[in-house]
């Protein structure tokens, strides 16, 4: 049996680069997560490379049966991927000052072929709640560490 746990890290930055805040929580993995990444063992058609990362404006709680974000209002494309040598993988979005100036309330993973820059594309894996008005004062990048653990 294997566990896979997700974990996010948002650090701030300011408009001199200086960061300003730093905030680390849990995500959870989506029952269309797992699914997804259950039949890309088997089939090339499911890659499970994480290709974007995109934020919304509402806090509903996340839960394992969403398949897409509450209110989605932007995403974009995952800046860097590593592999690292504790059977983890570790993805970065970045997010200028001129991005995703809003209010973000949450905050989601998208895979597969059919994830574009467009809402509510893609296999939704994660999602998490995250609140901050983002300004374009500011910059924010989004850590994202997952680990995969053999629990037999």
């Amino acid at each position: 049996m294997m566990n896979w746990n997700s974990n996010v890290k948002i650090d701030i930055h300011n408009e001199n680069g200086s960061l300003v805040d730093t905030t680390q929580f849990h995500n959870i993995i989506t029952d269309d997560g797992m699914w997804w990444m259950a039949r890309a063992i088997g089939s090339s058609y499911y890659e499970p490379k994480i290709i974007y990362c995109g934020w919304g404006l509402t806090n509903t709680a996340p839960s394992t049966t969403q398949t897409k974000l509450i209110a989605e209002s932007g995403r974009k494309i995952i800046t860097s991927y590593s592999v690292t040598s504790s059977a983890g993988c570790v993805t970065v979005c970045y997010l200028s000052p001129t991005d995703a100036i809003v209010n973000i309330q949450e905050l989601g993973w998208f895979v597969g072929s059919s994830a574009n820059a467009s809402s509510d594309t893609g296999c939704m894996i994660s999602r998490t709640l995250y609140s901050r008005n983002k300004t374009n004062l500011e910059s924010i990048t989004i850590i994202r560490t997952d680990t995969f653990v053999n629990t037999t």
